[in-house]
């Protein structure tokens, strides 16, 4: 490490890093529950980024909380770091899940996904700006309010800001490992299977119905068939409904939602073409298929990933690109052309669980090599 100064500054400051963790976490802030919420976590980030000196953009949204975009310096855009602060923890987790820290591990709702890495980020550059190291390029960041439900609203805005940038640093959280970083990310296709049927009384004529909700136990169950059959891709049905509660009727109509991932393009292409067919099992019943591909398969950049572990080996970290199943923005960055290199925030397990936290010793030696990595490009 010789002579830097940035992993000493880092540790120096660890008590403030966690006390800025512990107000963020504790801003709830899922992605459209409450917008009003959303946007005490949108000021939050504003006024600490702002702070540090980032000429911020607020980008108003009605759906969900507003998406902060600022730019820092001049020149060249070298890097453009992405994030999101909505997590999938509904308004009052925080009174079943504090942030707290022990045994080496901070907890809270979002921590690890994503709220400890935009903290990593913001001291990466305040450890730039206060030891006089800040690159004489322009460095931005792109924070949504709407990732955890697919970025719907964002994902064209933050290709247009990122493309004036060289590369995309994506602070998703790592694995459970200090080294590592997510060098490919599945694609995602999103889905709807309605079943349209007859409806009938339950006990007078049920002999007059076409259920749907038969149909879709048949499809459930062809479909667990199909998924555990295939290699490079899981379909996982998320959500199920159909028929009024306390009544005596077969419903007319029932439906699920499928979320499916897949290792390559052309696997994506496959299993969207066959979902799109499915066909009806039960007599007299009717499959609708409603659905695209929204999240094309991410492949991180190769040299970016080589400069990253050169600014690593200086604290010590021998980093290792990992492959997941779970996208994020990085997924559109990369499929646009813009080198993209992704997990570069805390470590951690049990994301979108109540378990989930992130280990404390990791943080200063992955926000150093983040601060070397924006200071070198």
């Amino acid at each position: 490490m010789g002579n830097d100064k940035i992993l000493p500054y880092l540790r120096q400051h660890e008590g403030e890093f966690f006390e800025m963790l512990r107000e963020f976490v504790e801003l709830e802030s899922p992605s459209h529950e409450n917008k009003e919420a959303s946007d005490r976590c949108s000021r939050f980030l504003e006024e600490a980024f702002g702070g540090l000196g980032f000429d911020i953009e607020r980008i108003r949204q009605d759906a969900c909380g507003d998406h902060i975009y600022g730019e820092l310096g001049g020149g060249e855009g070298s890097a453009v770091v992405l994030g999101h602060y909505d997590t999938v923890f509904p308004i009052g987790t925080i009174q079943t899940m504090p942030f707290k820290t022990e045994n080496g591990k901070a907890y809270g709702p979002g921590i690890l996904d994503m709220k400890g890495g935009i903290v990593m980020a913001y001291f990466a550059v305040k450890a730039l700006r206060d030891l006089g190291l800040t690159p004489n390029r322009r460095i931005g960041i792109f924070f949504n309010g709407d990732e955890e439900s697919g970025s719907f609203s964002s994902s064209d805005l933050i290709l247009r800001k990122s493309r004036n940038y060289n590369c995309a640093l994506v602070m998703e959280p790592g694995i459970n490992d200090l080294n590592s970083v997510k060098t490919r990310r599945y694609g995602r296709g999103t889905y709807e299977i309605v079943a349209h049927g007859r409806s009938a009384h339950s006990g007078s004529n049920s002999h007059l119905a076409a259920s749907p909700l038969t149909e879709l136990a048949h499809q459930l169950l062809y479909i667990e068939r199909w998924n555990n059959d295939t290699e490079g891709a899981t379909l996982s049905p998320t959500l199920i409904g159909g028929g009024i509660a306390n009544t005596c009727m077969i419903p007319e109509t029932a439906y699920f939602s499928m979320d499916v991932r897949f290792k390559t393009e052309e696997l994506g292409s496959a299993i969207h073409e066959r979902v799109m067919n499915l066909q009806a099992l039960t007599p007299n019943v009717r499959l609708e298929v409603r659905g695209k591909i929204d999240k094309p398969v991410m492949i991180g950049d190769a040299a970016l990933y080589q400069k990253a572990a050169e600014a690593g080996r200086q604290y010590g970290l021998e980093l290792k690109g990992v492959t997941v199943g779970g996208g994020s923005d990085g997924n559109f960055t990369a499929a646009a052309g813009i080198p993209t290199l992704d997990g570069l925030g805390t470590t951690g397990e049990f994301l979108h669980n109540p378990r989930e936290y992130i280990h404390i010793e990791h943080v200063p030696y992955r926000t150093a090599m983040l601060a070397k990595l924006l200071q070198t490009l």
